[in-house]
C-alpha cells in the first residue's frame, strides 16, 4: 500500500482559496458592469447603421462564444485531472474542496480575462 506525501489542506487554507475566488468573482463582475456601461451607446448607435457599433457588436459576439468554448474546454480539463489524480493515488487524502476551487478559477479564468481587457479597451477609447 502506498501512501501518499502530500498533507492533507488546513482548513485556513480552503478558506484562502475561496476568498481569493470569491474576490476574483466581484472584480470580474464589477468589470463587465463597466463594459456594459461603455458599450451600449456604442452598441445603440450599431443598430442605427454605424459601422463602429456593428464591429462592437460582433467582436463582443465572437469573444462570448469563444470563451464559453475555453471554459468548457478548462473545466472538462480540470476535472480529468481530478479523476487522474484520484485513479493513479486512491490511497491519498484528497481535497474536494481544492480540487472545486481550480476547476472554478480554470472555468472562470477565460470570462475573467476578456472582460479586463474589455474594460482596459474601453475606457481607454473615452479618453
Amino acid at each position: 500500500m502506498t501512501t501518499s506525501t502530500r498533507r492533507p489542506r488546513s482548513a485556513l487554507g480552503t478558506g484562502v482559496e475561496a476568498q481569493a475566488l470569491v474576490s476574483k468573482v466581484m472584480t470580474m463582475q464589477a468589470e463587465a458592469g463597466l463594459t456594459i456601461a461603455m458599450r451600449m451607446p456604442i452598441l445603440l448607435k450599431g443598430a442605427l447603421g454605424d459601422r463602429r457599433g456593428q464591429r462592437e457588436a460582433t467582436k463582443a459576439l465572437t469573444e462570448k462564444v469563444s470563451a464559453v468554448m475555453e471554459s468548457g474546454l478548462a473545466a472538462s480539463q480540470a476535472v480529468s485531472l481530478f479523476w487522474w489524480d484520484l485513479a493513479f493515488s486512491p490511497f491519498s487524502q484528497l481535497d474536494m474542496s481544492e480540487a472545486v476551487a481550480r476547476a472554478t478559477s480554470n472555468t472562470l479564468e477565460p470570462f475573467s480575462k476578456r472582460t479586463r481587457a474589455n474594460a482596459a479597451r474601453l475606457s481607454n477609447r473615452r479618453r
